[in-house]
């Protein structure tokens, strides 16, 4: 606010005191005026997303139930299951060490991005029992939340599939580096 008030003085000022000056104050303005409005026509690449995914046609439970690893982190799938009308699956591995949801955000589900953007965008300060992380990993956007070591890792993998990763007796960085994205590449074949 300080420097908008700094700027309108100056101009005041160059304005009052020759038509140079005048002249310069309106093709500054005029420049402003111009950047405004092409920012204004251009959508945000948040806005492009979710036009994206509206236009996507959500994976059926037996295409996400497909393409769900059979092995995690060294670790074979125990349990798999679909979550009816949420386009929505959940896995266990590792006698319940590690589990791993995999949402398809596409058509009506776009909200998932909504949300998960928005927590991106703020994450809540940690405390002595809470500790939330908000880093870009390999190109990927998380948000970790580490307590009663464990780790709850959330990611939105090739601008259509909201994942939840979690591990027991592991911090973020630690998930992260045992993690293999690749796992996740039957979901990206099916990204059309």
């Amino acid at each position: 606010m300080k420097t908008i008030l700094k700027f309108t003085s100056v101009l005041l000022l160059m304005a009052s005191c020759n038509t140079e000056a005048k002249k310069v104050t309106k093709e500054l303005l005029k420049t402003v005026e111009q950047t405004e409005a092409k920012s204004a026509d251009q959508p945000s690449e948040f806005d492009k997303l979710t036009n994206e995914l509206l236009q996507k046609t959500p994976l059926t439970d037996e295409e996400l139930l497909g393409a769900f690893p059979k092995e995690l982190i060294g670790h074979p799938l125990e349990k798999v299951s679909a979550i009816p009308y949420m386009q929505q699956v959940v896995g266990q591995f590792g006698n319940r060490k590690i589990s791993l949801s995999v949402a398809d955000a596409a058509g009506k589900n776009n909200p998932l991005v909504t949300t998960f953007l928005g927590f991106y965008s703020y994450v809540p300060p940690a405390t002595d029992k809470i500790k939330s992380i908000k880093i870009e990993r390999d190109g990927i956007k998380t948000i970790s939340e580490f307590k009663y070591n464990e780790t709850e890792m959330r990611l939105l993998y090739d601008d259509r599939y909201y994942i939840i990763l979690s591990a027991k007796a592991m911090d973020p960085d630690e998930l992260w580096n045992a993690f293999d994205i690749n796992a996740l590449r039957g979901y990206k074949n099916l990204n059309k």
